[in-house]
């Protein structure tokens, strides 16, 4: 399996969005500034609150992302490596989280009209299919994918056939963690 940096299994990765057209409008400024050289986010105090004596706070993440970033450099840097591990056989888990508007669909969905704009789920699939594709005839794929959503605690199938169906987690000593009757 292709070695992580730093050799663990998960990462945590940001990326900071660029302000909306709405939010520009109102006259926002962007109080993140991200240095991607050595991973941080520093979250500076908006102007009004300036002569406070509350410092910026600063985070350090595996990786993190300007809101200037491509779709295809999240990818190659994210999703580029789990999926090279997918297709040498092991599992992978791209786990999207944060609140609504933050840009969660964007990155994983992307615009699929637009190839620069495709996000980790269209370039993943072009990815596995063009790696079975060149891969021959000697060789057999067995390809499963799952997408859920979990929002307010409930777990949807975002592949199923009723998307508002709740799904329960589960837990078994021989399974580990998984969730009932999610479509795969």
């Amino acid at each position: 399996m292709e070695e992580s940096q730093g050799g663990e299994n998960v990462k945590v990765v940001v990326r900071v969005r660029p302000l909306n057209s709405k939010e520009l409008e109102s006259r926002y400024k962007m109080i993140t500034k991200v240095n991607t050289i050595d991973g941080t986010i520093k979250v500076e105090l908006p102007k009004k609150d300036i002569n406070t004596d509350t410092p910026a706070k600063c985070f350090t993440f595996d990786t993190v992302f300007a809101p200037d970033v491509k779709q295809v450099d999240v990818y190659n840097r994210v999703a580029r490596p789990i999926v090279n591990n997918v297709l040498e056989g092991y599992n992978g888990t791209i786990f999207a989280y944060g609140q609504t508007g933050t840009g969660k669909t964007f990155t994983m969905e992307g615009d699929r009209a637009v190839p620069e704009l495709k996000g980790i789920i269209p370039n993943s699939f072009a990815h596995i299919f063009g790696h079975i594709a060149k891969s021959g005839d000697e060789k057999n794929f067995l390809v499963r994918v799952s997408y859920l959503e979990i929002y307010n605690e409930e777990v949807r199938d975002l592949l199923g056939k009723d998307q508002n169906s709740r799904l329960e987690v589960k837990e078994r000593p021989d399974v580990g963690v998984f969730v009932k009757d999610l479509s795969a």
